[in-house]
């Protein structure tokens, strides 16, 4: 939407861009520039500048720049109003706007607030006589008080409406909890809750703001995990579990994993890089939203078909983003929570730093599928492969890897 001239002027006056860029960036004077550490891509010497005379920002490494808007428009994400409300308040001023606008951002404002609130409900429910079982379920799978606390774990009474009851009577309406997704219309007409008796995850987006949950059941009843429907304030496909902590480590890389309790186990483990997808594939989305953190990906989801099919798809979703794709195997367990649980942070650490480029990934599932010693077998996998590699974006991967297929079938790559 189009804001005054004279308002943005105030707004950029309000907000020095070495105040806003500093908030986030160490930064050091260099005669009239100020420079650091670029955020928007992993670099060890700096070549992220900002020109306080100009009110401008500039990467020589990335080439993003601009004004403090368009920061505050990739570091958090925002769209160009939402970036422009963010610096508002921070400067303190009233933001000119049409009503409907503003109307939809204090209905916003109200879900956040609620859900807020409801993992409080769902934290102190933990603490509880009735959290027990939740916190035996937490204690068996290893996570520490400290984990707990920072992932801000819950537990779901085996009850139709506590949240309803305690939610309504903080203030919210019936209609605000079926709106933020905490609540079921039955068919009789009545509500209900929508999480009982499960543990629950806050789903929290990168400024902060908890916009949904997830639930996992402590026994073998289904559906194992219940996630928040689409709601105003959260996306499935938009959002990554743990991005908020994971977008500003400084371990060069991001580790995707299937579920929560792997994304959480790596942080307890000492990988701040790790994020989870939200009950669905990885999406085109989710993949352009990690190209804003990191260069290089490494995929971690489970050893078994369902994980593999998932590691396939979501390949040339990052690589189209231009990421680093990374693919790493673990041997002796089939997913990362149970191989740091056997193993340790050191061999998990040392496995990361082997993993499998995308391409040789990609290559060596390929082999699995044929018998290379039948010559109908190698004439199939050649076909396959060609495919394959000629699919790579690299003239130097579809060399060599056109190379090592050739190789594998036992002939000449000439």
């Amino acid at each position: 939407m189009p804001f005054p001239a004279s308002f943005l002027d105030e707004l950029n006056n309000r907000n020095p861009i070495e105040d806003v860029v500093g908030q986030y960036v160490s930064l050091t004077r260099k005669g009239s520039n100020l420079f650091g550490l670029c955020p928007f891509h992993s670099e060890k010497t700096p070549s992220f500048s900002v020109a306080p005379d100009k009110g401008i920002y500039y990467c020589f490494g990335c080439h993003k720049g601009g004004g403090a808007i368009n920061f505050i428009m990739e570091i958090e994400s925002l769209s160009y109003p939402d970036a422009v409300r963010f610096l508002a308040k921070r400067a303190g001023l009233e933001v000119p706007e049409d009503e409907q606008y503003q109307s939809q951002y204090q209905k916003q404002e109200r879900l956040w607030a609620l859900c807020k609130d409801a993992a409080r409900f769902f934290h102190q429910k933990l603490l509880e006589p009735c959290g027990e079982q939740a916190r035996a379920y937490i204690i068996k799978r290893g996570l520490s008080k400290a984990t707990v606390t920072r992932f801000g774990l819950g537990f779901s009474p085996n009850e139709w409406s506590s949240l309803l009851d305690a939610m309504c009577a903080r203030g919210y309406t019936r209609e605000e909890m079926l709106e933020a997704g905490l609540s079921v219309t039955g068919k009789n007409g009545g509500m209900y809750d929508r999480f009982r008796n499960r543990l629950m995850f806050p789903i929290i987006d990168i400024r902060g703001n908890i916009i949904g949950f997830g639930g996992r059941v402590m026994d073998d009843s289904t559906p194992k995990y219940l996630n928040s429907p689409e709601t105003l304030i959260f996306n499935k496909r938009k959002n990554l579990f743990a991005l908020n902590i994971a977008r500003k480590s400084k371990q060069g890389r991001i580790i995707l994993t299937e579920g929560y309790m792997d994304a959480i186990s790596l942080h307890q483990y000492g990988f701040d890089c790790a994020v989870a997808s939200l009950g669905t594939s990885l999406t085109e989305e989710h993949a352009n939203i990690l190209a804003k953190y990191t260069d290089q990906v490494v995929l971690t989801y489970d050893g078994d078909e369902a994980g593999q099919n998932a590691t396939r798809r979501a390949i040339p979703m990052l690589e189209k983003t231009g990421i680093q794709v990374k693919v790493l195997r673990m041997q002796g367990a089939k997913d990362p929570d149970e191989f740091l649980k056997k193993y340790g942070a050191d061999r998990f650490s040392l496995l990361l730093d082997q993993s499998e480029n995308q391409a040789e990934y990609r290559l060596e599932s390929l082999k699995r599928k044929f018998d290379l010693t039948q010559d109908e077998q190698r004439v199939q996998f050649l076909q396959q492969a060609a495919d394959l590699v000629s699919s790579f974006s690299s003239a130097v991967q579809r060399e060599v890897y056109g190379a090592r297929a050739a190789e594998a079938a036992g002939i000449s790559a000439q």
